[in-house]
């Protein structure tokens, strides 16, 4: 009889230790984004349908490569508002905070080494303050970003979507 309360009790701790455990989980920057669990679950929930759980997407029906390429745009404040904006981010089921932590994640899995040693985390602030304004135009926003990143040298993966190279 003890050792079922002992672990009826044990059950009760864990149970009301969980969101404290959650909440620890949201990345400050000095974290290791890789070892988010909770991050991978909802990557492969919310965006490897389109990504693909190895980030490679589907260039010829217009769902861009993350991997070598993804990292580029947290370079630019308009990349990473870029990044938040795009419809299958700003409209996914994932609050702001779990949407910040699912980007770091994106960014460290599939582009490490395009992180600057200066990268600064996404926050569930940053994305609360940018997903409600929706892009008229994902194609042209993204063309935009394409040339500037170009202009500095760098090569984001292409995106084919609304284009006639599909």
């Amino acid at each position: 009889m003890w050792t079922s309360l002992r672990l009826a009790c044990l059950g009760v701790v864990l149970l009301a230790l969980t969101p404290w455990a959650h909440a620890q989980e949201e990345m400050t920057g000095t974290g290791d984004y890789l070892q988010s669990s909770q991050a991978f679950k909802d990557y492969m929930l919310q965006c490897a349908g389109c990504h693909r759980y190895d980030g490679q997407g589907l260039t010829q029906r217009g769902i861009p490569d993350f991997n070598q390429s993804i990292g580029l745009f947290t370079r630019l404040p308009a990349g990473r508002d870029y990044m938040i904006r795009v419809p299958g981010a700003a409209q996914s089921q994932l609050d702001n905070a779990d949407l910040a932590r699912v980007l770091n994640w994106i960014v460290a899995k599939f582009s490490p080494e395009e992180m600057t040693p200066d990268y600064r985390p996404f926050t569930s602030a940053e994305v609360g303050a940018a997903r409600h304004h929706r892009f008229d135009d994902v194609l042209k926003a993204r063309t935009a970003l394409t040339v500037k990143m170009n202009s500095m040298g760098l090569e984001p993966a292409p995106y084919l979507y609304g284009s006639m190279e599909r």
